[in-house]
């Protein structure tokens, strides 16, 4: 393609992406820009996709759910280049300590040479200085190999530091992507990954694998009354309430938008309704407020689907199953729990 042609298609795609971010009064930010510019352009067909769901589902796309959209699909590229740093900074220590290691091997040859070499000078004929001049020569010269020697662990010990510094950014790296920003929870990357492998851990040994999806309900009402900061605040309060409900093992993560997942493992699928009645119960019983004007914003409530996983069945149809348990609660009036139907082989 020609440079005129390029301009061309990207003011096409700038003409049609800013008109619809308005429309849906999306902040004009670059974050905002790149995942509109890509859904006019029709080259991400998952953004594609995930987005017009979002419209489909809620009539409208809100401006946390299109930062969100990037951090899902955009956020791969600051991961790639943090990994790229670390990468550069392991090998300035690595090519640090073996220029280090080099030049002690290389000062370790010196000084046997020059050991091998007084020990020749030792012989029946020498006077009392001269063998004193060779004590000197040889504790000077050990004094050196140790010096060396010292110098050489320092380094490696600072090496090992070094390192272990790496090994620390690359953790936090790995975490921050795995990381839904405002409620700290795991996102969506990081869930696709888990469900991924336990049911096909499931699928090889047959551990039992429950997931509860949950969605607040009417949460497009608390957005247009209070504001999209206090709908954040609602969003912090039961994604804390959903992580205190859970042991360690289990992973609770933000699905998207105001819908939660949690996946659950070694329990019962009655264990698992039990669990989200409970949970169901306690998010109903909160009473939170505005933390600017303390307005009370009335019970909030969610709606729950569960589905325990079948051997073979698949990921897909597992998510699909816990979908539809989540709607069945949501058409019999939503602040409920239903219990997916058994997959259909």
């Amino acid at each position: 393609m020609e440079y005129s042609e390029y301009q061309d298609q990207a003011a096409e795609y700038m003409r049609l992406a800013i008109p619809l971010m308005k429309k849906h009064g999306i902040a004009m930010t670059p974050a905002n820009y790149a995942v509109w510019y890509e859904y006019v352009s029709g080259k991400n067909v998952a953004l594609k996709e995930s987005l017009e769901q979002h419209i489909d589902e809620h009539n409208q796309l809100t401006d946390q759910q299109s930062r969100e959209l990037y951090e899902r699909f955009f956020d791969r590229e600051r991961e790639q280049s943090a990994l790229f740093e670390l990468r550069q900074n392991l090998k300035h220590v690595l090519v640090e300590v073996l220029s280090y290691v080099n030049t002690g091997l290389s000062n370790s040859k010196e000084s046997n040479s020059h050991l091998n070499k007084c020990l020749e000078k030792l012989h029946s004929d020498m006077s009392g200085e001269e063998v004193k001049d060779v004590i000197q020569e040889i504790l000077a010269e050990t004094r050196t190999a140790m010096s060396a020697g010292s110098m050489l662990t320092q380094r490696l010990n600072s090496a090992v530091s070094d390192m272990q510094n790496i090994k620390k950014d690359l953790e936090d790296a790995k975490r921050q992507a795995n990381t839904d920003t405002l409620t700290k929870l795991a996102n969506r990357k990081a869930f696709d990954g888990v469900i991924e492998k336990v049911t096909r851990d499931a699928d090889n040994s047959g551990i039992e694998v429950c997931m509860i999806f949950c969605n607040l309900d009417y949460f497009k009402k608390i957005n247009d009354v209070h504001g999209s900061i206090v709908g954040d605040q609602v969003l912090k309060v039961v994604a804390a309430s959903l992580k205190d409900a859970v042991k360690g093992r289990d992973l609770v993560c933000r699905y998207g938008g105001e819908e939660f997942a949690i996946i659950i493992l070694n329990t019962s699928l009655d264990n698992v309704k039990k669990l989200a009645e409970n949970i169901r119960i306690e998010i109903a019983a909160k009473r939170i407020q505005r933390k600017d004007t303390r307005e009370s914003l009335g019970a909030i409530t969610m709606s729950f689907g569960v589905a325990r996983y079948f051997p073979s069945e698949g990921v897909e149809s597992f998510l699909q199953r816990a979908d539809r348990a989540l709607y069945m609660s949501k058409d019999k009036g939503r602040n409920r729990v239903s219990a997916a139907p058994v997959p259909i082989f």
